[in-house]
């Protein structure tokens, strides 16, 4: 059996996402830092996107408490600072709403020694209001899509539209030719 590792940055001061590459060649990842350590999840653009989406349904649908109470800061095993980088397998999003504090937890598994990594890091209401509204923004940055078949256009090669069975290979298939009068 493979050995864990489970790491709690607890409460971040530092949440952010970013994709990195071109459109279509990007790679997402977002980077949590507090007082005991940073970790950096790499990511498919759409697990970034179902966090954002997630994240935003939390936010419409938990009522902030008018009193929220503290937030328990869980103990950590080791007084050495958390620097933990990996390609997310699972992940999940949890809302206390006694404290209104958020928490992801993402976790990978090196199926090769089967050892897994697990990383928590938790933040406030403003924190997941800002990380929703940029996860979003990161991955509709990409390549525009078709206005036909929204497949997404790729800037280098063209794009073979299904909808008029590749005739136009421009970035834009909707053509419009200039009316006489």
């Amino acid at each position: 059996m493979g050995e864990f590792e489970r790491n709690d940055l607890g409460l971040v001061d530092y949440l952010h996402c970013e994709a990195i590459g071109e459109p279509g060649q990007r790679t997402f990842n977002i980077t949590a830092r507090s007082d005991r350590g940073e970790a950096v999840v790499w990511m498919e653009k759409e697990q970034l996107f179902q966090l954002g989406i997630s994240l935003k349904q939390f936010l419409t649908t938990r009522q902030i408490p008018a009193n929220p109470s503290m937030f328990d800061l869980p103990d950590i095993d080791s007084q050495i600072p958390v620097h933990a980088e990996f390609k997310v397998g699972e992940m999940s999003l949890k809302h206390d709403a006694e404290s209104d504090v958020f928490t992801i937890v993402a976790n990978d598994e090196n199926f090769d020694d089967g050892s897994t990594v697990d990383i928590t890091f938790s933040f406030k209401r403003s924190q997941a209001e800002e990380i929703s509204e940029r996860s979003i923004n990161v991955v509709a940055a990409g390549r525009k899509p078709c206005p036909l078949c929204t497949a997404p256009l790729d800037p280098r090669t063209g794009h073979f539209c299904v909808k008029v069975n590749g005739y136009n290979p421009t970035e834009n298939p909707i053509i419009e030719e200039p009316r006489e009068k």
